[in-house]
Formats: C-alpha cells, structure tokens, sequence
C-alpha cells in the first residue's frame, strides 16, 4: 500500500527535514519516492503518519526544500 510522501529536492535536506520535525515532536521516515511518482525531486522524500500539511509547512517555514507530495493511503 502507498504511503504519503512529502518528496524533498535532495536526501540531505530529507535528513534535515527529519531531524527538525522529531524536534517538533513529528514522527517521520526517510522513504523512497517509487519511481512512477516521482515528477521532480531525488527520489526520496519524508513519511509522516499524522500531521502531513503541518510537516510540510514546518519544512517549507525553515528553508527545507519540498519538491512536492504524492497522495498514497497508509
């Protein structure tokens, strides 16, 4: 089953992004983005089980590059 990602523009900033949203109290994983949806970006990106759009903003709000979203159920 697909997951949701928020697709980031390197695995480095996928690092970063991870370590500021457990900062946050924001559980995320590191995953691959599977080839069919990736449009743009590095093929890997953040899973977070709750909380996607505030994730994603926290991101975005501390200059954590987002190439976009894939809309998978968990």
């Amino acid at each position: 089953m697909e997951k949701p990602l928020i697709i980031m523009s390197s695995v480095t900033n996928a690092m970063r992004g991870k370590e500021l949203l457990r900062k946050y109290g924001i559980y995320s994983e590191i995953e691959r983005v599977p080839k069919n949806k990736l449009r743009q970006g590095c093929g890997y990106g953040l899973y977070v089980r709750n909380n996607i759009d505030e994730a994603e903003g926290l991101l975005r709000q501390n200059g954590i590059k987002v190439s976009g979203r894939t809309e998978g159920r968990v």
